[in-house]
């Protein structure tokens, strides 16, 4: 009998420029990388750890074979990992939980011979794909636009100085497809209803997590006077946060690391729905891996945020299809994660 082996390791992740946002700028993210092989096949996850969520990435990694042998001889050990998964109340780590449920769905998808999303029933769907600006200066603004031009759809990180400035220079460049992302810059209801006044007068589409979480009572509030759909990220990690919060917003940011994988995020995202909430698929600035495993979803998102493979220097794994500000189906099966760089996992140098 077969048996399934499973590997962590820890890789950082070297931005092409450092990367701004209302809570500090960085130059890296630290991600988890999980390798599940099985019959012949192997599967890929990932979990990017920005440091802002407090995790030890190379302890976590330390740590992984005391929530997941390094081997399982079982003809269904893939069913059984994605149970321990699924177990209400297990205490096993996000990102853990995450990268181990992207690569057994990979390992699922390739089973079956079928790209994940049709495991799930998600149409394939061509999206367009928001690209990042991070919080700089209005020079840097101008060079984005400039360095890619294929985009037509810019997602601006606030919560600096001259945020106005910056969206005015983006208008300037003939760009008027724009949406922004507060990360919880905006300290009141006040302060953010004049940014989202001023924003909806120059065509902004929405607006992303404006105000901290300490501040979700006031959403209600600030939602009965926003002329702009409101998305959630940080205020919503989970499915107890979707029913708390479903009448303070329009719409929710669903992640696969906050989600813990694919799994749990197809479960969100229908009670999304039902809910009548918009759905925006983004990532914690994830490589391929991970980006190529959200994009599983996109048939049932209204919007994508995956630019992260193009905010990166040093992907480890092959680049998904961004074509014509779009981003287009991998139709191999699995979640459509191809690892390229050679020597990643210390078994490959053997």
């Amino acid at each position: 009998m077969s048996a399934l082996r499973l590997q962590a390791l820890h890789y950082r992740l070297s931005f092409l420029r450092p990367f701004g946002v209302a809570h500090g700028t960085r130059s890296f993210t630290d991600v988890v990388y999980v390798r599940a092989s099985f019959n012949g096949q192997t599967g890929f996850g990932e979990a990017a750890v920005p440091p802002y969520l407090g995790y030890d990435t190379p302890r976590l990694v330390q740590a992984f074979h005391t929530w997941f042998p390094s081997q399982l001889n079982d003809s269904l050990a893939i069913r059984q990992v994605l149970a321990s998964l699924a177990q209400v109340g297990n205490e096993i780590p996000k990102p853990l939980r995450c990268a181990v449920d992207l690569a057994m769905h990979d390992l699922l998808g390739k089973f079956s011979g079928l790209p994940v999303r049709a495991v799930f029933g998600i149409p394939d769907a061509v999206r367009e794909c928001a690209f990042t600006i991070g919080i700089g200066s209005v020079e840097d603004v101008i060079d984005q636009v400039q360095a890619h031009p294929q985009i037509t759809l810019f997602k601006m990180k606030l919560g600096g100085p001259i945020d106005r400035d910056r969206v005015e220079a983006l208008l300037k460049t003939g760009h008027t497809r724009f949406c922004v992302d507060a990360n919880q810059a905006w300290k009141s209801v006040e302060v953010a209803a004049a940014e989202i006044r001023w924003l909806s007068d120059r065509g902004c589409l929405f607006v992303e997590q404006p105000m901290p979480v300490s501040l979700d009572h006031e959403l209600p509030r600030l939602k009965s006077i926003s002329p702009l759909p409101l998305i959630l990220d940080e205020s919503l990690q989970d499915s107890a946060d979707l029913e708390r919060l479903a009448a303070s917003c329009h719409g929710i940011n669903v992640k696969l690391l906050k989600c813990g994988g694919l799994a749990p995020a197809v479960g969100l995202i229908r009670r999304a729905n039902r809910l009548g909430l918009k759905v925006l698929v983004g990532c914690m600035s994830d490589s391929a891996c991970g980006a190529s495993a959200a994009a599983q979803l996109a048939g049932w998102a209204d919007w994508l945020d995956l630019d992260g493979p193009l905010l990166i220097g040093n992907d480890p794994f092959r680049l998904p299809e961004y074509r014509e500000g779009k981003l287009w189906p991998d139709t191999s099966p699995g979640t459509g994660a191809c690892l390229v760089q050679s020597g990643l996992f210390p078994e490959d140098e053997r």
